[in-house]
C-alpha cells in the first residue's frame, strides 16, 4: 500500500459489510473470524479490497474475476454434463476489474494460511512464488484448460476419484432424516435452522420451487417436502439462505436439496468504483453470469431467481462438494507445492476464458501478462507480504475488540451480547 493510503478501521469496516444480517448467525461468524487470521481473511473480503492499493502494482488486464480468490474457495462439483471438476467455487463478488484483484487475494491467502499448514514464512513465500509462476505460464499459454479426472494430478486428481463415488443417498443421509418412509431436513442448529413463520418467506419460496420447476422443465423434480435456513460460508454468513428438501428423482432415496443465497452487491466493485460494470438486473444475475463465464462447466441447476422481490442464487447441493484438505499434505512438500501451482493454473484458466468477453481484455493481454509475471514476479510477492501483514494487523484488532465486547460487534450481534450480559 502507498505511504499516503489511510487505512480504514477494520471493525468499523466489518461492521458496514454486515449490517442487517442475522444476529445469530453474525456471532458465529465472528468467533470464527476472531479465533484464526485464515478464516478472518475469509470472512472480510470487503477490507481487503478497501485497502487494496492498484496504483501502486504493475498494471494488469481488465478480466472477468471472482473477486475472492483465497485456497478456501476451490473445489469440486458435479457439472450438467455430470463430470465432476475441480474449479473456483464462488463468485458472490466476482466483477469486470483488473486481474490484479484475483491474483493478489490468492497469492496473500497462500502467506495468511501458513501457520495454519505449519510451514514456516519462509516456506510459504517459496510456494507463493511457486504458485505465481505457475499462473503466469498458463496464462502464458493462452489456452483455458480444465480440471477433472482424466486432467488433474496429484492430490486434487485423487479428490475428483474420490468424490465421484459418492451417490445423492449420502449426502441425504448427513443431511436429513427418515419420518414413516418419508424425508425431513435435519435441523440440527449447525448445518440448518429451523425457519421462523413470521420473517421466512416460505410461500415465496415454494413459488421459487414451481418457477424452478417450469423454468427446467422438471415440474416434479422440485416439489417441495421441507424447508429450512441453511448456515454455511463465511463471508456470506448471516445472509438469508435457505434449503429446500424436494421429491426429485423420487422418494425417499432420490429426493434432491436445492440450495436458496441472496445475492448481495460485490464489495471488490464498490471499493473499485473507477471501473465500470455491465448493467446487470440484479445481484443474482451478476454472479451466475460471470459464474457461466469462468467456470469449466456450471453446477446443476444454477440459476437467478426473485424471491419477495429480493435476488437469490438457486442451485442443486452435491455429495460430490468438497476440498482438498491442504493440511494434510504438510509432511509432503512436493505435493503441496504441485497442488497450489495447479489450483494457480485453474485460476489462469479461469480469467482466459473471460477474455474478449463483455469488455474484458484479450487474450493477447492476458499472455503477455503471464510472460511478465514470470520475467518480474518480485512486485507482485512484496504485494502480497504487505497483504498478508495487513490481514494480520487487522485480524488483531478485530480478536480484540470482539474479546472486549466493543459495541459496534455487540448491536450486531445482539445473541452474543445477551450472553455476555
Amino acid at each position: 500500500m502507498s505511504p499516503a493510503r489511510r487505512v480504514p478501521d477494520p471493525v468499523d469496516s466489518i461492521v458496514a459489510v454486515n449490517r442487517g444480517r442475522e444476529p445469530v448467525l453474525l456471532a458465529r461468524k465472528f468467533d470464527s473470524m476472531a479465533a484464526d487470521p485464515f478464516a478472518f481473511l475469509r470472512a472480510s473480503a470487503g477490507l481487503a479490497h478497501a485497502d487494496l492499493d492498484l496504483p501502486a502494482l504493475p498494471a494488469s488486464p481488465l478480466g472477468w474475476v471472482c473477486g475472492d480468490m483465497h485456497l478456501g474457495n476451490f473445489g469440486c462439483f458435479r457439472g450438467a454434463n455430470r463430470l465432476v471438476y475441480f474449479d473456483l467455487n464462488d463468485f458472490d463478488e466476482a466483477a469486470r476489474l483488473p486481474l490484479a484483484v484475483d491474483l493478489l487475494r490468492f497469492l496473500a491467502s497462500i502467506l495468511v494460511s501458513a501457520p495454519g499448514l505449519t510451514v514456516t514464512r519462509t516456506e510459504a513465500r517459496e510456494l507463493a512464488a511457486r504458485a505465481l509462476a505457475s499462473y503466469g505460464a498458463a496464462l502464458e499459454r493462452g489456452k483455458a484448460l480444465w480440471l477433472e479426472r482424466d486432467t488433474a494430478r496429484g492430490p486434487i486428481r485423487s479428490l475428483l476419484e474420490q468424490v465421484a463415488t459418492r451417490r445423492r443417498r449420502s449426502l441425504l443421509a448427513r443431511r436429513t432424516q427418515l419420518q414413516r418412509g418419508q424425508r425431513a431436513l435435519r435441523i440440527d442448529d449447525l448445518h440448518y435452522l429451523g425457519l421462523r413463520p413470521q420473517v421466512d418467506p416460505i410461500e415465496a419460496i415454494e413459488k421459487a420451487l414451481g418457477e424452478l420447476g417450469q423454468r427446467f422443465e422438471q415440474p416434479v423434480f422440485f416439489r417441495r417436502r421441507d424447508i429450512a435456513r441453511r448456515v454455511a460460508g463465511m463471508g456470506s454468513l448471516g445472509v438469508a439462505r435457505y434449503v429446500a428438501l424436494v421429491r426429485g428423482r423420487g422418494d425417499p432415496d432420490k429426493n434432491a436439496l436445492i440450495d436458496f443465497k441472496r445475492a448481495v452487491p460485490s464489495s471488490a466493485v464498490e471499493s473499485l468504483p473507477t471501473y465500470p460494470q455491465p448493467s446487470w438486473p440484479d445481484e443474482a444475475q451478476r454472479v451466475v453470469s460471470v459464474q457461466d463465464i469462468c467456470q469449466a462447466a456450471c453446477p446443476a441447476f444454477l440459476t437467478a431467481i426473485v424471491i419477495c422481490g429480493e435476488a437469490y442464487v438457486a442451485r442443486e447441493l452435491q455429495p460430490v462438494e468438497d476440498r482438498v484438505a491442504l493440511a494434510h499434505l504438510v509432511r509432503q512438500p512436493r505435493r503441496l507445492a504441485e497442488t497450489l501451482a495447479e489450483m494457480a493454473q485453474v485460476a489462469a484458466y479461469a480469467h482466459l476464458r473471460g477474455a474478449g468477453r463483455r469488455g474484458s481484455a484479450e487474450v493477447d493481454a492476458m499472455i503477455g501478462f503471464g510472460q511478465e509475471l514470470i520475467e518480474r514476479p518480485r512486485p507482485w510477492l512484496e504485494a502480497a507480504r504487505r497483504a498478508d501483514a495487513a490481514n494480520t494487523a487487522a485480524f488483531r484488532r478485530f480478536r480484540a475488540a470482539w474479546r472486549r465486547h466493543d459495541p459496534r460487534l455487540m448491536r450486531l450481534s445482539k445473541s452474543r451480547a445477551a450472553k455476555t450480559t
